[in-house]
């Protein structure tokens, strides 16, 4: 019965770690003060982005 208390602590742990991780992440975004914002993409690449009220909505590669 200890063994099964144990376990079930450390598996209600490493979740709430997790969603914590998880949340952390998801507040980083760049926030929206315009209708356009510029984020680095995934490869490090800017990105322009148009804002939709007050989060991101579409993003491209920047140009003419």
């Amino acid at each position: 019965m200890k063994l099964a208390g144990g376990i079930l602590t450390v598996l209600l742990a490493a979740a709430v770690l997790l969603a914590l991780l998880i949340f952390g992440q998801a507040r980083q975004s760049p926030t929206c003060g315009s209708q356009v914002a510029i984020v680095k993409g995934p490869a490090g690449q800017p990105l322009e982005c148009v804002c939709f009220e007050g989060s991101l909505s579409t993003c491209f590669d920047p140009g003419p």
